[in-house]
């Protein structure tokens, strides 16, 4: 039987593979190198907004000779993969037959290899799910999400809900996004004069940066512990035994209102088609979560680490008001020891079980269109990819690890 297929070649060897199974072909630029990975799984790359992991042939046969920089992407097994291959020789009809109960192709009386990937079956290795997630995570509806930020001796704070980034202040009186030239309104406009250091932007309708002073924290509260008032502060909590005056969402649209400018309809973002990502630091390596799927934020010494415990992937217990939980560490696999700082958190979440991770630090809240993110197939910590500004970040897995 004929079908039709891609014939290509590897150092020496020929092989093919039928078009239906391709997807791609692309030259690789970028790579995500990842720790606790086979030496044949060269790292993670993405076509457009295709994630795939990325495998050397060459490597995986113990054939010392380089790799080009020539991919393609093709379904094996129902999981998608890059396979680095040297050239590509042509798209025909080739003969399917089987040769001593192995499938072969056959051109012109020559056997050429049906390309086998079976020695991956049994490695972990991240894969992901190239379609659009339909339905994601529900937020928790009995908590907000606020960006906490000095001013002098107070703590203030903006509803997420109305922050599209966050920006360090370069002292420019204008900032560029999108090839938009955004208006730059100094805190002093807003409320009090404050030392400035980073750049709120905020979209309703129009967009609009307001320069703050130091970002401290992003905190999700209980609406149970939120005290609400009126006028330009209409939410109020405590936050490390102090009180954090929250802006009135109305009162900031106000100056949206005024001062803002109208992004260009190709430009425009719509809140629901928009994720809102938590960026970590976890030992000098970033790492992405959905907010959505953050229970709380908590610091280092809140938790407890003096005990046994023979999961290698278990740093602590951390008690919690949903209850008490293991604290995961992800030193194992990165093969880093985590140095401890004040800026060390522990991340609480809770999706079907409750758990906890250590982390260094948070390095920034992002927004990422939903289509940007590509989910993982498997049980390793690579939940995902989330792609952000032309680059990749791994989604934490939050059911790793599958024993646990």
């Amino acid at each position: 039987m004929k079908v039709p297929a891609l014939k290509f070649r590897v150092a020496d060897k020929y092989f093919a593979v039928e078009m239906e199974k391709i997807k791609h072909f692309f030259d690789v630029e970028d790579i995500l190198h990842l720790p606790s990975l086979p030496s044949f799984v060269v790292g993670i790359v993405r076509y457009n907004n295709y994630v795939y992991p990325l495998i050397s042939l060459k490597k995986a046969w113990g054939i010392e000779e380089e790799d080009s920089t020539t991919a393609v992407a093709m379904v094996y097994e129902d999981r998608e993969y890059a396979i680095l291959i040297d050239e590509i020789i042509k798209i025909d009809e080739l003969e399917k037959k089987e040769n001593f109960l192995i499938e072969v192709f056959e051109e012109n009386g020559e056997i050429i290899g049906n390309l086998s990937l079976d020695f991956l079956k049994n490695v972990e290795i991240p894969t992901f799910k190239n379609i659009l997630k339909k339905e994601e995570s529900k937020i928790f509806e009995e908590r907000e999400s606020f960006l906490l930020f000095r001013c002098k001796e107070e703590i203030l704070g903006v509803d997420t809900k109305i922050l599209r980034k966050v920006e360090e202040y370069d002292g420019k009186d204008v900032f560029l996004l999108n090839n938009t030239v955004i208006t730059l309104l100094p805190f002093s406009k807003i409320y009090k004069e404050s030392p400035l250091e980073n750049i709120l932007i905020l979209e309703k309708n129009k967009i609009l940066g307001i320069v703050v002073d130091e970002i401290i924290d992003i905190a999700l509260v209980e609406k149970s512990e939120i005290v609400n008032g009126s006028g330009m502060f209409n939410r109020y909590f405590v936050y490390n035994n102090k009180e954090v005056k929250i802006f009135n969402n109305e009162y900031l649209e106000m100056k949206l209102e005024k001062y803002g400018v109208v992004l260009p309809k190709e430009q425009k973002r719509v809140f629901s088609d928009i994720v809102e990502v938590l960026v970590l630091d976890i030992a000098g390596e970033k790492f992405a979560v959905k907010m959505s799927n953050i229970l709380e934020i908590v610091d280092f010494d809140e938790a407890y680490f003096n005990f046994a415990n023979e999961n290698p992937h278990v740093k602590g217990i951390l008690t919690t008001k949903e209850g008490a939980t293991f604290i995961l560490s992800l030193e194992k696999v990165l093969g880093k020891e985590i140095e401890i700082t004040e800026d060390s958190k522990i991340i609480v979440f809770k999706n079907g079980v409750l758990k906890a991770l250590l982390v260094s630090g948070i390095e920034d809240l992002i927004y990422v269109e939903k289509e940007k993110i590509v989910y993982s197939q498997n049980d390793t910590y690579i939940g995902g990819i989330v792609i952000y500004n032309d680059s990749m970040i791994p989604l934490f897995n939050l059911h790793w690890p599958k024993d646990f």
